[in-house]
């Protein structure tokens, strides 16, 4: 795990922090090796996760819905995960910005390359309920805590689907020690890498 001494003890500017850690974080995910590997064991543990989290809706053969970011760049691939899912039945959703707010949308063959050059599905926006979240990050804690890009589109958009198991999906060396986190962070149930799966320890919902 890292210890990130570049984040200077006592310190308490929490957005200074955040900045510190995503440079941190891209610079470390884009000297990341081995890329074709990870993603296989990334893939392979998330849909464990999936077999055991949803076995009983699985083997009554109810729909079950997955929203998952389409990744770019140097983020963990999620290619192979998606392509899996929709092999075994699930219906995969993927994210969609429209204005401020992130919306879902079922993921076919067309998509537009966002104002980021992101892909995203095209077609009519879903409202209704989500079983998996799996989130890009580019960094967590043991806690739960994610540390995103800074937009605040998922933590809007987990805000709409509190019932949803909430995936943080990266690679291993993004697990850090601590994540600075503010009121309007929403924390993750698990953390899937290429080397591991893992309950967080996230705060109980009051």
């Amino acid at each position: 795990m890292n210890n990130l001494r570049f984040v200077k003890d006592g310190e308490t500017d929490i957005a200074e922090r955040k900045k510190r850690l995503r440079a941190y974080m891209k610079s470390r995910r884009a000297d990341n090796e081995n890329r074709d590997m990870k993603e296989n064991l990334l893939t392979k543990n998330a849909l464990s996760l999936v077999e055991t989290l949803f076995e009983e809706k699985i083997a009554k053969g109810e729909t079950l819905r997955c929203f998952c970011y389409l990744s770019y760049s140097s983020e963990a691939g999620t290619d192979m995960l998606v392509e899996d899912l929709k092999e075994k039945g699930v219906e995969v959703l993927c994210p969609r910005v429209e204005g401020k707010e992130m919306v879902a949308v079922e993921l076919c063959e067309d998509c537009a390359l966002s104002k980021w050059g992101i892909r995203e599905p095209v077609g009519k926006a879903y409202t209704g309920e989500i079983d998996l979240i799996v989130l890009p990050l580019l960094a967590v804690d043991r806690q739960g805590n994610r540390l995103g890009y800074g937009g605040g589109y998922y933590d809007k958009f987990l805000q709409k689907h509190p019932k949803a198991v909430t995936v943080a999906y990266c690679y291993d060396f993004q697990i850090v020690q601590s994540v600075p986190t503010e009121s309007t962070d929403k924390s993750v149930q698990y953390i899937v890498t290429d080397k591991r799966i893992e309950r967080t320890k996230e705060k109980k919902k009051v």
